[in-house]
């Protein structure tokens, strides 16, 4: 179907989540009749080729933190990270019919993005690349976004950087960006050896069978300037203190995950206490000074 004949169909196909629960597949199901978005002024009406999905909708369909709830209840339509076809937008917008982009997700919840249609704010939408195929597009949004906040905000050239948990989504992005901003060694924790290898990592531990704060490669080396958490959370901070990984001048522990692999928060009390810890945790490191450097970074704030 052509982004022209949109005008002429009233429904979409779409996947639905019919409740929020930790069996994933018993949730959703495919619905062949669901009502087209209607675009409002300043958003960008796309015809969707892919949706990348990752954690935080994960953390959606199980119902986990209250915010991420979807306004309308159930059902819905998860996933928000999207590539595609723009099919209609203002007369004013950057944007036209026919143009290729990618769309990420209005903060906190990534919905209506596993649906033929999506209706988009225009400022979450940027003109694809027309090197990398629309497939591949679809996580630049949010995964690679992450990835080159923390790479330019952190990273310095020289610098020897520890990722744990380099191979997932933003891990992948990271490790590139990381090689890229001239980083003089990164070692990561992995059970993906070479595809951690041929994106750019110098080490790779493999976590299942040792553990990288007793790696004898890593001790007997330089102390490393920084360590990215993407997967452990607080006992990845107390490891890298009390193995002297990392610098205690200088170095800077910057976790992009929570204290706890399982975030769970259905209410504002029960939010502060998952956020509030790590917040007074980089408040006292900054007046610490035989402390590293321990940063909350929010992955998708891309303030300078």
């Amino acid at each position: 179907m052509s982004v022209q004949d949109v005008s002429n169909k009233a429904t979409l196909k779409c996947i639905l989540a019919s409740a929020h629960g930790e069996d994933i597949d018993s949730l959703l199901s495919m619905c062949d009749n669901y009502p087209i978005p209607t675009r409002k002024k300043r958003q960008v009406l796309i015809k969707v080729s892919a949706c990348a999905l990752a954690p935080g909708d994960v953390r959606v369909l199980a119902g986990h933190i209250f915010l991420q709830e979807p306004p309308g209840g159930c059902p819905y339509i998860p996933g928000g990270d999207v590539s595609g076809v723009v099919v209609e937008a203002d007369a004013t917008s950057r944007f036209k019919a026919g143009d290729l982009v990618v769309a990420m997700f209005e903060l906190p919840r990534p919905l209506n993005g596993l649906a033929e249609f999506i209706a988009v704010k225009e400022s979450l939408v940027e003109l694809a690349s027309t090197n990398i195929p629309l497939v591949e597009s679809s996580t630049l949004t949010s995964s690679a976004l992450s990835a080159m906040t923390a790479a330019n905000k952190y990273c310095c050239e020289g610098d020897r950087v520890l990722v744990l948990g380099g191979s997932g989504g933003v891990g992948c992005f990271l490790i590139q960006l990381l090689k890229a901003r001239g980083a003089s060694f990164i070692a990561t924790t992995s059970t993906q050896r070479e595809l951690m290898l041929s994106l750019g990592a110098d080490v790779v531990i493999n976590y299942q069978n040792e553990n990288w704060f007793e790696n004898s490669d890593l001790l007997k080396g330089r102390q490393f300037d920084l360590i990215i958490d993407l997967a452990v959370g607080y006992d990845a901070w107390q490891k890298a203190r009390h193995s002297k990984l990392l610098k205690t001048s200088g170095g800077k522990f910057v976790a992009m995950t929570s204290d706890n692999a399982l975030v769970e928060a259905h209410n504002w009390w029960q939010l502060t206490t998952v956020f509030l810890p790590m917040q007074c945790r980089e408040l006292w490191t900054r007046f610490w000074p035989s402390c590293p450097a321990y940063i909350w970074h929010n992955g998708l704030d891309v303030k300078p």
